[in-house]
């Protein structure tokens, strides 16, 4: 493409993150995660692309820092960033969001600016894009990884937040549908909305992290792990991502192997009191990532527990299952409707959402082939970094770039 492009998203650069995330109720990990490697695929793709960005964080009160500063940085790769001031109070927040992009995309035009890539479907953010296509005529793109309506899953909202959130997915669903293409993370997205049914689309799941390294031969034996074997779930603990089930089944199955969950959601004080009733479950609070791929690369399995039948899981593919492959550690999980068949080739499934069926499942991958198990895991691991990582699908994104702006 030969060609400058401003992903505008929430990519802060890592010491800016680490920085004013840690204090966070709910910081967004795999989200940043996910968006950077997005980030380096454009780069890797042959764009010249610059990241404009605000930081992700929970408004105030949940959040108490209430002014959050601009910065630039350059990362490893030599991209370079804005990161725009943010006033974090309800409304103003989105009011100074929108203003920082436009003030950074203007700069970014002063340099040369062929086209932006929107992460995430947030208005402000939409916005300022959709402006600067109407007056300055540069395409857009927007990433959608995860539909707005089913967002901050287990916050209680009052009745008129609910009326503003109706009328925001209107007004994203306009300025979605001016964009040039999008970027979606299960077909469903486009194919369930009117809206967007006409838009080009590319379905980009997700990025896996890591360079491919491993072949797909019979794995070595594991290295030596603690004295009982885990069984990890890091990420949203959300009464509707089938945690709860998921400890009840761990207890039910009565496995000698140990239940590690972390993250933050509605229901630590659930997994709190389930480390009182079975000591075998433990909760370990809100740990770095390079904590949780620690701990990942020592598991016997990572497990995904989310109920098919949530409406939501048709336009979800959660992040953290590429990350999960690409550990090499075995993967239990639902069959979700955004995860495109291909995958299950690697995953051990959970056939029934229950307390029992979870059961029944952790009981099979007990008494399953252990060296047929790491085998499968291992080839996901590969086809993983072959097909899903930054490097396999830069060219792609960017060739769908080129066609459509």
């Amino acid at each position: 493409m030969g060609k400058r492009v401003a992903l505008l998203g929430f990519y802060v650069g890592d010491r800016y993150f680490e920085q004013f995330s840690k204090n966070d109720p709910f910081p967004q990990v795999a989200a940043y995660k996910l968006e950077g490697r997005f980030r380096d695929a454009l780069s890797i793709g042959g764009v010249d692309v610059e990241s404009v960005a605000s930081l992700a964080v929970s408004t105030y009160p949940r959040n108490k820092r209430i002014y959050f500063p601009g910065a630039r940085f350059v990362d490893e790769a030599g991209i370079r960033g804005i990161v725009t001031p943010l006033l974090n109070l309800p409304i103003l927040k989105l009011f100074s969001r929108f203003l920082g992009a436009i003030l950074a995309l203007s700069q970014v035009k002063g340099r040369k600016l062929d086209a932006v890539c929107v992460y995430a479907a947030h208005t402000p953010n939409l916005l300022a894009a959709y402006i600067f296509r109407k007056f300055f005529k540069v395409p857009f793109f927007v990433y959608v990884p995860d539909l707005p309506s089913f967002m901050d899953m287990g916050m209680k909202r009052s009745s008129l937040l609910k009326f503003f959130k109706k009328v925001d997915g209107g007004i994203i669903d306009y300025l979605i549908s001016a964009s040039s293409g999008l970027f979606v993370i299960s077909k469903y997205m486009v194919e369930d909305n009117p809206a967007w049914r006409k838009k080009p689309y590319w379905v980009l799941e997700g990025i896996a992290g890591g360079t491919l390294t491993d072949k797909c031969v019979k794995p070595t034996p594991e290295p030596e792990v603690p004295a009982k074997k885990i069984i990890f779930y890091g990420g949203g603990l959300n009464r509707a991502y089938g945690i709860a089930e998921l400890v009840e089944g761990f207890i039910q199955s009565d496995l000698d192997y140990e239940l590690w969950l972390c993250g933050r959601g509605d229901l630590e004080e659930f997994l709190m009191d389930a480390s009182k009733r079975c000591p075998a479950v433990k909760y370990l609070g809100n740990i770095t990532p390079s904590e949780v791929s620690s701990i990942q690369s020592l598991s016997a399995l990572l497990v995904l527990s989310r109920d098919p039948q949530e409406t939501y899981t048709r336009y979800s593919f959660p992040s953290k299952l590429l990350e999960y492959m690409v550990s090499g550690v075995p993967v239990l999980t639902t069959r979700l409707g955004g995860i495109p068949d291909e995958y299950f080739e690697f995953f051990n499934v959970i056939e029934e959402f229950s307390i029992s069926g979870i059961s029944a499942a952790l009981r099979a991958i007990d008494n399953a082939d252990h060296q047929l198990l790491l085998q499968k895991a291992a080839c996901g691991k590969v086809w993983a970094l072959e097909r899903k990582s930054s490097a396999a699908v830069g060219r792609k994104i960017v060739d769908f770039m080129e066609k459509y702006s």
